[in-house]
């Protein structure tokens, strides 16, 4: 074969090298201009349905952008939606497809640190966030996931140091519970409980939810549990309404549960038996009442009070102290009566009490229906009653199970 003939053949076999390099790579099957578009719309039409609450027909139409053109904007929105399903593996996937494709950003990089740190893949997980950080040192998620990965090491003085940066540059974001909770397991693994048990009351306070969440990797259930324990002993010494409401809020599946509901039953059951006793001895008594339609954010109520005739009336969910005071009023003013006075109160539980033969009269206002009762007693004793009782109680706004109290009684 003589020279000329072994260049073309030489050529054909590059060239077909080339080819197939070309195909097996992708290039040649690359989307076309047409398709690219075609895949925005689609993407644009998924982030819509994402926002209105359709997760099914974004990923619907996310499926299909990413068989179309495999855009990175496509691979991130529904990695997201796969967190919000908890397919952590399917988010894995797409993050690791724009990782691996060089076009990654940081926080590309701080959301596989999050998902890797869910599994054994803990060096790995603490590399990406490593990575997050030197392309953005101000990224709070980076510093706050690099910290999850320090307290499932046993890293405790530097998931301390990452979630306190965490809090510190991310300001008041939607994660602080999440930095809190993390910085006070931090704080008990590195000896300091006190600290420990402010930042995780205050987080649980705060959401909730949190514990449930470190719990997903296997942390906190120990440090959860005793405070349980604590808070619900707090609760009861001395016991009241508002310390057991919090440690429900808190604890909503609390070893405690169970006796925290029976035990504000209980005390709603004597604040109904003592005041329904005590309207027994004032001679005459009455009461009456009016709900407005105020919201919860800012809601008046009012006491309105005959001396004369021993006639009560209690308004609440008034918009306007002044409106909460002439509804009071004009309630107490019925039947014949016509010297009530009326004093509002906001967004509390007002109380009553009253010592028929002194003719005194206790009134108090305070976050816990049984604490204004108390405080109502104490108040009509200190002003020379010699038999004070309770007569009623009420709080604004209204809870639901007071929603249908008849209009007078």
């Amino acid at each position: 074969m003589d020279n000329r003939l072994k260049i073309a053949a030489a050529a054909v076999v590059i060239l077909g090298l080339g080819v197939g390099a070309l195909v097996f790579s992708g290039v040649l099957n690359a989307p076309t201009a047409a398709e690219r578009g075609q895949a925005r719309t689609l993407t644009a039409q998924a982030q819509t349905a994402y926002e209105g609450g359709d997760q099914d027909a974004a990923l619907r139409a996310l499926d299909q952008a990413v068989e179309l053109a495999n855009e990175d904007e496509a691979l991130r929105l529904r990695a997201s939606i796969y967190v919000a399903r908890a397919n952590y593996e399917g988010a894995l996937g797409d993050i690791s497809r724009i990782i691996g494709r060089g076009s990654a950003g940081p926080g590309d990089y701080s959301l596989r640190c999050w998902l890797r740190a869910r599994g054994d893949q803990l060096d790995s997980a603490r590399r990406d966030c490593d990575r997050a950080l030197e392309m953005d040192s101000g990224l709070a998620s980076a510093f706050g996931n690099r910290g999850l990965v320090g307290l499932r090491q046993g890293r405790h003085i530097e998931a301390w140091e990452d979630f306190n940066t965490a809090l510190r540059v991310g300001g008041s974001d939607e994660w602080v519970s999440w930095r809190l909770f993390g910085r006070g397991l931090a704080s008990s693994g590195k000896g300091d409980p006190a600290v420990a048990r402010q930042d995780m009351q205050t987080a649980l306070i705060a959401n909730p939810g949190v514990a449930a969440q470190y719990a997903e990797f296997g942390l906190g259930r120990e440090e959860v549990r005793q405070f349980d324990d604590a808070t619900f002993a707090a609760a009861m010494d001395p016991r009241s309404l508002i310390s057991l409401q919090q440690y429900l809020y808190v604890y909503p599946d609390g070893a405690h549960v169970a006796e925290a509901r029976a035990q504000i039953a209980e005390i709603y059951a004597w604040i109904a038996e003592d005041q329904a006793a005590g309207r027994q001895t004032v001679p005459g008594f009455s009461l009456a009442q009016a709900r407005g339609t105020a919201g919860p954010d800012d809601s008046f109520g009012a006491i309105g009070l005959s001396r004369s005739r021993w006639r009560v009336a209690f308004v609440t969910d008034y918009a306007d102290p002044v409106e909460a005071e002439r509804a009071a009023a004009a309630a107490c003013n019925a039947s014949g009566v016509r010297d009530c006075e009326a004093y509002a109160f906001r967004n509390v539980c007002a109380a009553m009490a009253i010592s028929p033969n002194d003719r005194r009269v206790g009134m108090a206002w305070a976050h816990g229906e049984d604490d204004a009762v108390r405080t109502s007693i104490r108040h009509c004793r200190s002003r020379g009653g010699q038999a004070c009782v309770p007569v009623h109680s009420q709080c604004t706004p209204t809870p639901p199970e007071e929603a249908a109290a008849p209009a007078t009684q």
